[in-house]
């Protein structure tokens, strides 16, 4: 698979997917921390999540303009 076709696989999933695969990733990336690099990473997870809960996320179009993808 492409970078290209990963990125419009992303684009059309529902922002509820992409949550849960992006936290699955930072547990990866996590697995590599100290814990209190870990419970950093953790804070930082659940503070988005909770932006997200608010609706104060942004679209993956403005995601996108912002990094340039």
């Amino acid at each position: 698979m492409t970078t290209k076709q990963v990125l419009e696989t992303v684009v059309s999933m529902p922002r509820a997917e992409w949550m849960k695969i992006q936290a699955g990733i930072a547990e990866m990336i996590v697995a590599k921390f100290s814990d209190e690099e870990a419970a950093d990473i953790q804070q930082a997870l659940t503070e988005a999540a909770a932006e997200f809960a608010r609706g104060e996320g942004i679209e993956s179009d403005e995601m996108r303009r912002r990094f340039g993808v």
